[in-house]
């Protein structure tokens, strides 16, 4: 995280965003608040899913490379049991970018 913040305070006319993947033990993980630097956005994600929903948000990738992550987390996952916490995971952030998904981009904030 350290680092993701001094590359905002350094370089904020090159870097547009930080996400910082959330790695725990614990299904669902609590992910810290998203913050701002100098303007530009540190992102806390648990998933691949989560954090292209968030870039998406931000205006930074567009719905339909949002759905090509959506479709290969999804492959993925295709042999893994359903009750692994990894669909878990998943699938609190296939919720999130359904919802990025159906929002116009105007209406969307950090």
């Amino acid at each position: 995280q350290e680092a993701g913040e001094t590359m905002l305070r350094e370089y904020p006319e090159v870097v547009r965003a930080v996400f910082l993947h959330v790695v725990s033990d614990e299904p669902n993980p609590i992910l810290p608040p998203p913050k701002l630097i100098n303007g530009r956005p540190i992102i806390f994600f648990r998933t691949y899913v989560g954090a292209a929903a968030r870039a998406t948000q931000l205006q930074l990738m567009d719905k339909a490379s949002l759905q090509r992550v959506i479709d290969a987390a999804n492959q993925k996952l295709d042999e893994v049991p359903k009750s692994s916490d990894k669909w878990l995971d998943l699938d609190h952030d296939l919720q999130e970018a359904y919802r990025t998904k159906q929002i116009n981009s105007k209406e969307i904030m950090i």
